[in-house]
C-alpha cells in the first residue's frame, strides 16, 4: 500500500516498481500505465523501457514509432541505455534517418560514461585488441583513449565488403575471404556463449517451429532489443556484401557445434506447397538467402556441405558463405540443400543471418 500511495504521489521509483509488480502478475497494460507515468516525471529509465517495449510490442502495444522517438529523446536527454539502443536504431534509420557517425558518437558518449559494454564496442570496432584488453580486466580508461578509438574506427570499411569468389550459378553461391576481422569474431561468440539454447525448425506439417533431431546444434538469437552496434554493422556489412536490403533480414543467430553435433541435410526456403507454412510465406515472406560468417576455424570436421553439388566448403576464421535458396524469379531451387557437419574435434561457432523477400517486422 505504501509502494502504491507513493506511486501515486508522483514518485517515479515507485512507479517503475509498480510496473513491475503488475507485469509478473501478468498485467501489462496497467504496467504499461505507470511507466507512462514515471516518463512523464522525467525518468530516463522509465522513458526508455517504455520506448523499447512499444519498438516490438514487449508485453505492449506494438508501436515501433512511438518507440523509437520515445528511446531517441531519452537518449538526447543523455540516457545511457538508451543512447545504446538510439545508436542501433540510426544505423537502422528507425525513427530517425540513418547516421552511422552519430551512432558512433552515442557508443563514445556512453564509453565516456563508464559503460562497459560501449568501451568493448569502441574497441572492437577500432579493431583495438589492447584496449579490448585493458576493457576486460577494468583498467582506468582516459578520455583521450577513448575518443582515439572512437577517431580510429573506419565505418566506410565496415560497410565495404570484399568482392565474393563465385561458386555457384544454380544456386547462387559466393565466399568472401576474411570478411570479419578477429575482435569482431571474439566479440560475437562472446555475447552468445551465455545465451545458447536448443534450435528449431520450421514444421511443414503441423506450422509453427519445434526442436527436430535434425538440428542437433544450440544457438542464441540476436532481436532489435538484443543487439548491438558491433552485431548492426555486421549486418549492414552483410547487406552490402548481398546487395540485399537490412530490412529484409531476420534476427541473427549464432550457432554452436560441439563434437558430433550438426544440422542434417534441409533447404532454408519454406516450401510454397506445403500448406502449414503459407501464413509464414504470407507474413514474412520467402528465405531468398543465408549468409554465413565463421568465427573460428580450430576444430577438425564442421564443413558446410551441399549434397546435390558434390562440394562441402572449409571456412578460415573470418571468412563467409553467401547462397541463395531460390532463383532469380523466387523460386526454390532444390541444389541449394545443404547441411552444417558435425565437428570431429573442437567445437564451431558461426553467425547465420536468414535473408527473406520483404521487409520483417521488428521483434
Amino acid at each position: 500500500m505504501a509502494l502504491h500511495a507513493r506511486a501515486k504521489g508522483g514518485d517515479v521509483k515507485a512507479q517503475i516498481a509498480l510496473s513491475a509488480i503488475f507485469d509478473r502478475e501478468g498485467r501489462h497494460d496497467v504496467a504499461v500505465a505507470w511507466l507512462q507515468q514515471a516518463a512523464a516525471g522525467g525518468s530516463l529509465e522509465a522513458e526508455t523501457a517504455l520506448g523499447s517495449r512499444l519498438l516490438v510490442g514487449r508485453a505492449a502495444p506494438f508501436d515501433p514509432a512511438q518507440g523509437a522517438e520515445r528511446i531517441h529523446r531519452a537518449s538526447d536527454r543523455g540516457g545511457v541505455e538508451a543512447a545504446l539502443r538510439s545508436a542501433v536504431l540510426l544505423l537502422r534509420g528507425l525513427g530517425r534517418p540513418p547516421n552511422g557517425d552519430a551512432a558512433l558518437d552515442l557508443l563514445l558518449s556512453a564509453a565516456l560514461k563508464d559503460n562497459v559494454g560501449a568501451r568493448a564496442q569502441l574497441a572492437v570496432l577500432a579493431n583495438d585488441a589492447d584496449l579490448l584488453e585493458r576493457v576486460d580486466r577494468g583498467a582506468p580508461l582516459s578520455e583521450n583513449r577513448l575518443k582515439a578509438a572512437r577517431r580510429a574506427i573506419d565505418l566506410p570499411a565496415w560497410l565495404r565488403a570484399p568482392a565474393p569468389t563465385e561458386i555457384s550459378e544454380t544456386p547462387r553461391i559466393g565466399v568472401f575471404g576474411d570478411f570479419l576481422p578477429p575482435l569482431a569474431r571474439l566479440w560475437t561468440r562472446r555475447r552468445a556463449a551465455q545465451r545458447l539454447d536448443a534450435l528449431r525448425v520450421y514444421d511443414a506439417d503441423a506450422g509453427g517451429v519445434r526442436t527436430d533431431d535434425i538440428r542437433t546444434s544450440r544457438g542464441a538469437g540476436f532481436g532489435l532489443l538484443d543487439t548491438d552496434v558491433v552485431l548492426t554493422l555486421i549486418a549492414a556489412r552483410m547487406a552490402v556484401a548481398s546487395g540485399l536490403r537490412l530490412e529484409t533480414f531476420e534476427p541473427a543467430n549464432v550457432l554452436n557445434y560441439q563434437v558430433g553435433q550438426q544440422y542434417r541435410p534441409h533447404y532454408d526456403y519454406l516450401d510454397p506447397a506445403a500448406p502449414a507454412l503459407a501464413e509464414a510465406l504470407r507474413r514474412q515472406g520467402q528465405r531468398t538467402a543465408t549468409f554465413l560468417a565463421y568465427l573460428n576455424d580450430d576444430y577438425a570436421g564442421g564443413e558446410t556441405g551441399f549434397p546435390r553439388l558434390e562440394w562441402d566448403f572449409k571456412a578460415k576464421a573470418g571468412d563467409a558463405l553467401l547462397f541463395f535458396n531460390v532463383d532469380r524469379e523466387g523460386r526454390p531451387v532444390e541444389k541449394s540443400l545443404h547441411t552444417g557437419l558435425p565437428p570431429t574435434d573442437g567445437e564451431k561457432w558461426v553467425l547465420s543471418q536468414w535473408i527473406r523477400d520483404r521487409a520483417q517486422p521488428l521483434i
